[in-house]
């Protein structure tokens, strides 16, 4: 189900609803615009202040999925980014981001939270537009993104013990800085996992 299909400007549909709602959003010719506020993130340290302020556009999801959505951004610092989070705790979550590195690239990055959070930086991208996909089966869930639209490549595949039902959305972040812009072109929430999560087939 496309999930953006029927918002505009301000108005949501399909069930969709922010969990933090940004400084500034909107729909225009079917797209999300969002802009986060500065020091928003998803992030819990092993040791140290824990972040759960970004805001997240959701749906809830009950039993195996596949979502998927188109991601662009402008990233100005550090950790800016657009993603795709599956969402049961403020404890409990997983995010697949397009992201500003330390270093200034702008790469795949997966962060996975049980009570706190890993860090997975994938390969870097030439460009902050690539399709981001979440797919759960059972409590295994699998992440992969496309810069073509056609062949999806891997990130990771991971387990996670989570309800049945959970929150599955967009959600654009700006941990130190402000001036990030996130777009996101769809949502679409199909029930169901891929076949092959090492593939993405």
């Amino acid at each position: 189900m496309e999930l953006f299909r029927g918002c505009s400007e301000h108005t949501l549909a399909n069930g969709l609803r922010w969990l933090r709602e940004p400084p500034s959003w909107r729909f225009r010719d079917g797209s999300l615009e969002v802009t986060p506020a500065a020091r928003t993130d998803f992030f819990r340290p092993y040791r140290g202040e824990p972040h759960d302020d970004a805001c997240l556009l959701c749906v809830p999801v009950r039993g195996d999925f596949t979502a998927v959505t188109e991601a662009k951004a402008e990233l100005v610092g550090f950790g800016d980014a657009a993603a795709l989070t599956v969402r049961a705790a403020p404890d409990l979550w997983a995010k697949l981001c397009v992201e500003r590195s330390p270093t200034g690239e702008v790469a795949i990055v997966s962060v996975v939270t049980r009570g706190s959070s890993d860090d997975a930086n994938n390969e870097l991208l030439s460009r902050a537009a690539p399709k981001i996909r979440i797919t759960r089966s059972g409590n295994v869930f699998g992440m992969h993104y496309s810069t073509d639209g056609r062949r999806w490549r891997f990130v990771r595949t991971f387990g996670l013990d989570m309800p049945e039902e959970v929150m599955v959305g967009v959600h654009a972040q700006a941990p130190f800085v402000g001036g990030c812009r996130a777009f996101f072109s769809s949502l679409t929430i199909e029930p169901g996992a891929v076949k092959d999560f090492r593939s993405g087939d």
